[in-house]
């Protein structure tokens, strides 16, 4: 099986993928800064580090070379706007530099589809107009930008827009849309929907694993940009199904419609990564929220937890 390297894989996503690569028989190495823990499986190689340290000659024997690191959502980049573009845009093009000179052919990078910015509810695909509007889509169009610039015959990068993560990871989240949603009807009765109007892409955490496994199994003609989505959804109507799914589960909950202005409204075709690499997405919101549900214990569960939040965690590294 391939030898493969996860920048950034204690993350969320990261984590989860890292497990499962691993116990699929991959020879799996993750180096990571680990700020939200370590939740990996112990068999599988880490390094604690950051990227900036990694020095080309690490990076020689990979099959395969990963970039999930970075600040990983708009609060953080907003926070951190100098940090977001180091982080987002210059470290995965110094990692993608660093992999291509130490003979890496499969180069895969997460990217998002926050690079699409605002539409007129068009469904985009990866030929479509990018003009992001916050500092984290433009700097993820920029490092799609400048690992696009290193694609050569020797050099195969794949570039994932992913839509908006939900599920359950050993390194959970509750700051993203479908998550964030369930944890306030269990927490406070309530589901909040800012404005009801505008579309998103939303993926299961375990069709993530799938893209980027067939990414990495991928014949090497293959390369380029590719939006890894599930279901779109408006925020109106993903509020009403988990909504309604969760009071018939007799978690009752009421939903809240507010009309706030948002400058990020998009939908997504997946056409291409489904006709390219196989893709096709298995699971909804609603069974992301059933994920989380079968694997945490409501009777002693925590969701306020400052590890299911990345600002939070940010901000207190930022303070050290």
């Amino acid at each position: 099986m391939k030898k493969i390297l996860v920048v950034g894989g204690a993350g969320y996503v990261g984590t989860r993928l890292s497990n499962y690569l691993f116990d699929k028989g991959y020879d799996v190495n993750v180096i990571d800064n680990f700020w939200f823990g370590d939740f990996l499986n112990n068999n599988i190689t880490k390094t604690k580090k950051s990227l900036w340290d990694i020095k080309p000659n690490e990076l020689e024997g990979f099959d395969v070379v990963l970039f999930l690191a970075g600040l990983s959502n708009d609060p953080m980049a907003m926070f951190r706007p100098d940090l977001n573009f180091i982080e987002n845009s210059s470290a995965p093009m110094y990692l993608g530099f660093m992999a291509k000179q130490a003979g890496v052919k499969r180069f895969i990078c997460a990217s998002s589809c926050s690079v699409y910015g605002y539409t007129k509810n068009k469904t985009l695909n990866e030929n479509s107009l990018v003009k992001p509007s916050y500092a984290y889509g433009i700097s993820k169009l920029q490092c799609e930008q400048g690992i696009t610039t290193l694609e050569d015959s020797n050099f195969r990068p794949i570039l994932f827009r992913k839509g908006t993560v939900g599920g359950w990871s050993p390194k959970m989240r509750y700051d993203l849309v479908v998550n964030t949603m369930f944890k306030n009807a269990l927490t406070t009765k309530q589901i909040t929907v800012n404005n009801p109007k505008l579309w998103r892409p939303l993926i299961d955490i375990r069709d993530v694993i799938q893209g980027y496994e067939k990414a990495i199994e991928a014949d090497l003609d293959i390369t380029g940009i590719f939006n890894l989505s599930g279901v779109n959804l408006t925020i109106g109507d993903l509020g009403q199904m988990i909504h309604d799914e969760l009071n018939k589960m007799g978690f009752e909950n009421e939903l809240i419609i507010n009309n706030n202005p948002d400058v990020r409204n998009y939908k997504v075709s997946t056409s291409k990564i489904e006709d390219e690499l196989g893709y096709k997405a298995q699971y909804t919101p609603i069974d992301s929220l059933k994920d989380i549900l079968n694997n945490i214990n409501l009777s002693d569960y925590d969701f306020n937890k400052d590890i299911y939040y990345n600002i939070e965690v940010f901000k207190q590294i930022l303070e050290k």
